[in-house]
């Protein structure tokens, strides 16, 4: 059995340049990437007969993809970066999100919630939630 590190589970950031330079958002404690399909609920009662139960069938629906961390805020230039994303709605920036031993998802994403916090003597926090803006310009690219 391969394990993956999950500090290996990152989000990069493009700098719009040509070839893209991507850089890593630092700071990220925790971090969760989610894939998930709506269901269809395809449920037909039986016509040979009724009286059967009724077995309840589906097919995915809308998929959902999101890239989610929280931790400790970084004022680099990347820090700063992706508030004004959160802050001035970017919709062009291309993102990299990095799944250990399974893949790179590429393409641009769009922060849907952004928030600092911490108490009064702890570092200052960040979450964020990046969802792709588009999934036809999302590409996957498999781990070697």
């Amino acid at each position: 059995m391969s394990q993956q590190n999950a500090r290996e589970l990152v989000i990069k950031r493009g700098n719009g340049a040509s070839p893209e330079v991507f850089t890593f958002v630092c700071g990220i404690r925790t971090r969760t990437f989610q894939m998930s399909s709506a269901q269809i609920d395809t449920t037909v009662p039986s016509c040979e007969n009724p009286a059967n139960p009724i077995v309840a069938t589906a097919r995915p629906g809308r998929q959902t993809i999101t890239f989610s961390g929280d931790g400790l805020f970084d004022s680099d230039a990347v820090g700063k970066s992706i508030a004004d994303d959160a802050r001035l709605q970017t919709t062009d920036t291309i993102y990299q999100v990095i799944v250990p031993g399974y893949g790179t998802f590429e393409g641009p994403f769009f922060i849907s919630d952004f928030q600092w916090n911490g108490d009064m003597e702890d570092p200052l926090a960040f979450s964020a939630t990046w969802v792709p803006l588009s999934a036809d310009a999302l590409e996957f690219t498999p781990a070697a």
